[in-house]
């Protein structure tokens, strides 16, 4: 019985597989007859998908980060949220003063006492680079140094594949133990095994390769070259982490572990008193990435603001995809109306044709995947090195991104096909002869104006914002910061106590080229921020910044009135003064004059005996993103600082290569074992807008791909449908039509189209620009004018389309054309 069942099914599908071969052999022929305008759509469809396959990867990268831990679920960073501040990293008792102990007390407290914590590890990755010496002598510089004083719980939490030696907890849990990637290791000792080698790690420390693990991901905010292990991290706060138990809820344990830092640290009681101190908060590992930047972040964060754009961007690169490929589709279908109807005449039945065209617009469809595949292969590269990603090549034959091109490419082919199929498919036969489908020739507003009208209006709003992006960049890199960025430096390795720091003053001053040395604030760098106050007055003002400057800062960065005469004439034993800035000013004008002449008080909680008098005011500095508005400043200027941290150097105009040459050779003899790093203010600021920057580069790419995609969709459109207008040109022409009234017939239309989508586009664009712009406290205006050339713009690219095909059109002899009448 099984075997007739068999053969009964056997005999049953053969026809549908010979039928379905018909089909694709009828598809083949038929794409191969019109091989110019199936060129276009695969073209056309394999872009789209390519570029939306990037996007698609770029979000799920972005989406990933620190993801690959086992236990990245339930590992949790301990921030303290001041006033107006998050800290990353929590500060240690006595700061640089703790002792090993002291820094192991929150720790082991945590672990003890708060039951549903499963570890704790504390950790510094070190802002600046240090030398590292191999058994040979060799010097290499190391740009990312992890250190920890809970090596074996750092190993538990985080995850790192083991290649040579020890697992990271066994490895990190003795003192001066190191743990390599794998490309520091090849860099450090070559071919050699480096387990149980001895590295030299800046001035004072030594230390064994315990085990060597894979380079950490590209998508992780814990980054290393090395990581050691040690007794006392030297510096006067770490990142702490804790991994909770299973189930436990991160709101259940965050009362306890803040009360358990604030006991531990006279500094955070007494913020804690003041007001200032706003609590210790938990924060899911896998968010922090996307979250808002604190201080002392070391690794960049992401907007996700841009991430909803890039994949608001990416579906209307695809929507102008899908709109070609069924505008171009509905064109050629509708020129098969006499097939369809000799294939009715000839015993065809209407859902064999519906087959037909669906195979054959699938076939098409399916076809343009491994095409996007490839495409997006070749663009990761590039596109990593544009938005500093690590993308994978392999992350585009992800299965899910696979899938989705497929369903995509398979929605817009059988979406093409679906007229012919349903709607033709179902005419009386007499009716596929008369012509009736309208191809352009009818005045009437049909699916495929829509679809035009459409691709207008995306490629106007995107033409729009990307202008409106440009502008802003363009208004924020080249507004006045209050300093010249072009000749200012910042010696970013330097870090002096007060002799050393007088010595580098005055060595660098030997070069005429070199202006002034001083310390202070500089671009990008996050001031001190808390409640401040003046005396006589009862109001305690929040959200000051607060920095210490030497009196040489003012001539680094350009500032010359009579309040820094008066600090210059104080001279080298002057005691402590203050200038504010015009903010400041501003903020204190509702209830005195000018606070020049009182005393400055930096805590109002917690005033000294004298406050620093205010001596002066002076123009407000940018020395954060145009994001923020420039808040109340007071600068304390102190005649000799007790060290220097991060010096700034003024240098002569036209001078750079003889000042940098001087400053090198100094910074070399003066700090041998320290890396050198100089950072131009320029390029600094320059970096507070990179991440607009590259946002702005993408919106621009995308919008001149949506332009392109756009003029080979309408190019091979209006070619295949002046194509099927050549009657009426050559009858028009018989009758004494001209070139020009031919060209200004067939471009009307299409003009049409441009205006409606220009009404609907422009106010989008202006909608989301504005948006946009809400971000920065101070922006660019967004001038009319940028709508009118991006309504020109599309004109033009809708005439050159159209005339190209017309022209052509309208020179062809009308007695050729109407020959076969």
């Amino acid at each position: 019985m099984n075997v007739v069942l068999c053969g009964t099914m056997t005999r049953a599908l053969m026809p549908s597989c010979d039928m379905l071969r018909s089909y694709l052999n009828l598809a083949i022929r038929t794409l191969r007859r019109r091989v110019g305008y199936t060129l276009v759509n695969v073209v056309g469809l394999t872009i789209g998908l390519g570029c939306c396959a990037v996007i698609a990867v770029f979000l799920q990268y972005e989406l990933s980060f620190d993801t690959h831990h086992d236990d990245a679920n339930s590992i949790y960073r301990i921030y303290t949220q001041f006033e107006d501040n998050a800290f990353s990293d929590i500060q240690f008792p006595s700061f640089n003063q703790s002792t090993a102990e002291d820094q192991m007390v929150v720790p082991r407290r945590i672990a003890r006492e708060v039951p549903g914590v499963d570890d704790v590890a504390q950790f510094v990755i070190l802002p600046t680079p240090l030398f590292v010496e191999n058994p040979k002598g060799q010097r290499f510089e190391s740009d990312r140094q992890l250190i920890t004083n809970t090596g074996a719980a750092f190993g538990r939490m985080f995850t790192f594949s083991r290649i040579a030696g020890a697992s990271v907890e066994k490895a990190l849990s003795e003192p001066r133990s190191i743990v390599l990637t794998e490309r520091t290791a090849t860099k450090y000792f070559g071919d050699a095994n480096p387990i149980g080698q001895t590295l030299s790690v800046g001035s004072s420390t030594t230390a064994t390769v315990r085990s060597v693990v894979e380079d950490p991901p590209m998508n992780t905010r814990i980054r290393f070259d090395l990581a050691l292990s040690v007794t006392r991290i030297p510096r006067w706060a770490a990142f702490r982490y804790v991994k909770l138990k299973p189930s436990v809820r991160p709101e259940t344990v965050q009362p306890k572990i803040a009360t358990i830092l604030n006991e531990s640290s006279a500094s955070l009681r007494e913020r804690k008193a003041d007001g200032t101190l706003i609590g210790h908060f938990l924060q899911p590992l896998t968010s922090i990435h996307l979250a808002d930047r604190m201080l002392y972040d070391r690794t960049p964060h992401r907007n996700p603001a841009y991430l909803w754009a890039f994949g608001a961007i990416g579906l209307l690169v695809l929507a102008i995809t899908i709109i070609n490929y069924a505008n171009l589709a509905l064109a050629i279908y509708a020129g098969r109306n006499a097939e369809i109807g000799i294939r009715k005449a000839l015993g065809g039945h209407r859902t064999q044709l519906a087959r037909q065209f669906l195979v054959e617009s699938s076939v098409l469809a399916l076809a343009c995947v491994p095409l996007a595949v490839g495409l997006c292969a070749a663009i990761i590269p590039g596109f990593n090195a544009l938005m500093d990603t690590g993308i994978s090549l392999w992350s585009v034959f992800d299965p899910i991104v696979l899938a989705s091109l497929t369903v995509l490419a398979l929605a817009a082919g059988l979406g093409a096909a679906s007229y012919p199929a349903f709607v033709l498919a179902k005419k009386q036969t007499v009716n596929l002869f008369d012509h009736g489908f309208s191809t352009g020739t009818r005045k009437t507003w049909s699916l495929r104006h829509g679809l035009i009208a459409l691709q207008f209006i995306v490629l106007i709003g995107l033409g729009g914002l990307s202008w409106i992006v440009y502008n802003q960049l363009d208004f924020m890199q080249n507004s006045d910061l209050g300093y010249p960025v072009d000749t200012i430096v910042q010696l970013t390795s330097v870090q002096a106590d007060s002799t050393q720091y007088q010595q580098l003053k005055r060595r660098m001053n030997e070069s005429p080229h070199i202006l002034a040395v001083g310390i202070g604030a500089r671009p990008r760098q996050r001031l001190n921020r808390g409640p401040c106050g003046v005396t006589g007055l009862e109001t305690d003002y929040s959200g000051c910044d607060y920095e210490r400057v030497d009196p040489d800062w003012f001539e680094v960065v350009g500032i010359d009135n009579a309040a820094v005469e008066r600090i210059r004439e104080a001279g080298p034993s002057a005691p402590e003064q203050v200038v504010v800035n015009q903010a400041f000013a501003e903020m204190v004008s509702a209830e005195i004059e000018s606070p020049v002449g009182r005393g400055m008080i930096n805590v109002p909680d917690r005033p000294p005996e004298t406050p620093p008098p205010i001596v002066g005011v002076i123009p407000n500095l940018h020395t954060n993103s145009m994001r923020h508005e420039i808040s109340p400043t007071h600068y304390h200027v102190v005649a000799a600082p007790p060290y220097a941290y991060q010096p700034v150097m003024r240098i002569a105009s036209g001078r750079t290569r003889e000042a940098m040459a001087h400053a090198e050779a100094v910074l070399s003899d003066m700090f041998p074992n320290t890396p050198l790093e100089i950072s131009f203010f320029d390029d600094t600021v320059a970096e507070l807008y990179e991440q607009e920057r590259r946002f702005g580069t993408l919106v621009t790419i995308l919008s001149m791909l949506a332009i392109v995609l756009a003029s080979i969709g309408l190019a091979g459109l209006v070619a295949y449908l002046t194509r099927m207008r050549m009657r009426e040109i050559g009858i028009r022409k018989a009758l004494g039509g001209s070139v020009a009234s031919i060209l200004v017939l067939l471009n009307r239309e299409y003009v049409q189209l441009v205006a409606a989508g220009f009404v609907v586009g422009a106010p989008l664009a202006w909608w989301a620009g504005q948006m946009w712009l809400d971000q920065f406290a101070y922006q660019t205006s967004i001038s009319p004018w940028i709508f009118v050339a991006t309504g020109v713009g599309a004109i033009m690219v809708a005439i050159a389309a159209v005339s190209t095909q017309a022209y052509r059109a309208a020179r062809v002899d009308p007695a050729h054309v109407l020959r076969s009448e």
